[in-house]
């Protein structure tokens, strides 16, 4: 590990170690840049393959095994290693683009995509861990501003890329050169990275797998709700997908490795509020990520590249509103959560006006207020949870926010295909169901909208667990 009194990056390349960031560098980069390529090219995909109806699956399944993926890494690192564990991420993740690039149907490129969120999801966790691991404490704040960097780049470069292929008919290549970069990941890991040092003996913790699997399985119920020919069917498929959610959550409180704060369910103590907010924010704004590009090229000939520049705004201003608040003091906490969720819920819900109206103007600014208001409201969230958790819990109040919000990722691009396609986009794509999905995909979340503004106000009201 480098000193921490020598913290200037010819320090760093000479003790060795630029190498090994730069391979979790590029691990950050094809996580990165994987989601905005894949919804950019999402419409060239149903043109060839069809099945508009399971288009939000792409994202949803992707985002399935992040959640496991990344839930897994600790444990597998302390078992195998980083290098080793690297080695194997890239392979499942590059297996996940051969299958989606070879893809004859929808369901097998579904596949390819879970496969990728498995990588994915390992790859994003284990840059955090081996920061810890093999960097002093000096250097953290440098190489995650790095880290933050890379996640601009790939918001940036995703669109284009994926805008490219599409453009050339082409989409599949772009599955190709993912799978490409996973492979030169494998072999910088191998040639630049350390082999495993002998460790002690320490009991196996075991990893709690089953409130995962019924996290999955609940994900997986309401995405299957979304095919259901009537309103009703839906409806229940919906209900039991959120009694199973209440349950693995139940499960993880008894669990031996959490991965949730205790207080998770219980919207009165500050800590369930924050994190239902995060869950909410984040499954009501899946909708232009998942079916936008698609309906905009229904409605209104819009190229996937445009479509894509819309998402990749929102991720700059989340970047630059972070970095505005940067040094804000804590006692500013409870109005930059509360502006920061209300610009959110704002842009959000301005998305059911913007894009039947085909106004690329109010969605990107739709967009821009999601991003700021996430940028806003994030370090003071972390923060908040912390200074409301104990002790022993912090570890959990730090890592808890993401995974809710890969958790509201997956539900909400579950959940907003149950709009779609009962839209009508179920049976075909046609304008008048691209009409109607263009209002519905959105104004459905509404009531989630709300309740994540409820939550907001019970987050940071004063309350007698405050240190």
């Amino acid at each position: 590990m480098i000193r921490a009194d020598r913290s200037d990056w010819r320090s760093l390349h000479a003790s060795g170690l630029l190498g090994r960031f730069v391979v979790l560098c590029f691990g950050i980069w094809l996580h990165a840049a994987d989601s905005l390529v894949t919804a950019t090219i999402a419409p060239a995909i149903v043109d060839d393959l069809g099945g508009v109806a399971f288009i939000n699956w792409t994202i949803m399944l992707y985002e399935v095994g992040a959640i496991i993926g990344g839930a897994a890494a600790p444990l597998l690192c302390r078992r195998a290693g980083v290098k080793r564990l690297l080695g194997s991420a890239a392979l499942v993740y590059g297996g996940g683009c051969l299958l989606g690039g070879l893809a004859p149907s929808m369901a097998v490129l579904l596949a390819g995509r879970f496969a990728q969120g498995l990588g994915g999801g390992i790859l994003l966790s284990l840059c955090y861990l081996a920061i810890q691991q093999w960097f002093a404490q000096a250097w953290w704040s440098r190489l995650f501003g790095v880290v933050a960097l890379i996640w601009g780049a790939g918001s940036l470069l995703g669109p284009l890329i994926g805008g490219l292929f599409a453009g050339l008919h082409a989409w599949r290549l772009t599955f190709f050169v993912f799978a490409g970069q996973a492979a030169a990941l494998g072999c910088m890991a191998a040639l630049w990275l350390p082999p495993r040092a002998p460790t002690p003996h320490r009991a196996r913790q075991p990893w709690s797998v089953l409130p995962l699997l019924i996290l999955s399985a609940a994900a997986m119920l309401i995405a299957e709700s979304s095919m259901a020919s009537s309103i009703s069917a839906s409806v229940l498929g919906c209900l039991l997908g959120a009694v199973l959610l209440y349950g693995a959550a139940r499960l993880d409180r008894r669990a031996s490795s959490r991965l949730f704060p205790l207080h998770l369910l219980n919207i009165r103590h500050p800590v369930g509020a924050g994190l239902l907010m995060v869950f909410a924010l984040s499954a009501a704004t899946t909708g232009f990520w998942a079916y936008g590009p698609l309906i905009l090229k229904i409605l209104f000939g819009t190229q996937p590249l445009i479509s894509g520049y819309i998402l990749a705004g929102e991720a700059v201003a989340w970047s630059l509103a972070t970095l505005a608040v940067a040094r804000a003091p804590l006692s500013a906490d409870r109005w930059l959560i509360r502006i920061g969720a209300g610009c959110v819920a704002l842009g959000a819900g301005g998305f059911a006006v913007a894009v039947p109206a085909g106004a690329l103007t109010g969605m990107v600014l739709c967009a821009l207020l999601q991003g700021v208001g996430f940028g806003l409201c994030w370090p003071s969230i972390v923060h908040r949870l912390v200074r409301y958790s104990s002790e022993t819990e912090r570890p959990l109040a730090v890592t808890s926010p993401d995974t809710m919000q890969r958790i509201g990722y997956a539900v909400g691009a579950a959940a907003v295909g149950i709009a779609a396609n009962l839209s009508g986009l179920a049976a075909g794509i046609s304008v008048a169901a691209a009409k109607s999905a263009a209002f519905w995909v959105f104004a459905s979340f509404v009531p989630l909208l709300l309740f994540a503004l409820v939550c907001a106000w019970t987050f940071t009201r004063d309350h007698p667990a405050a240190p």
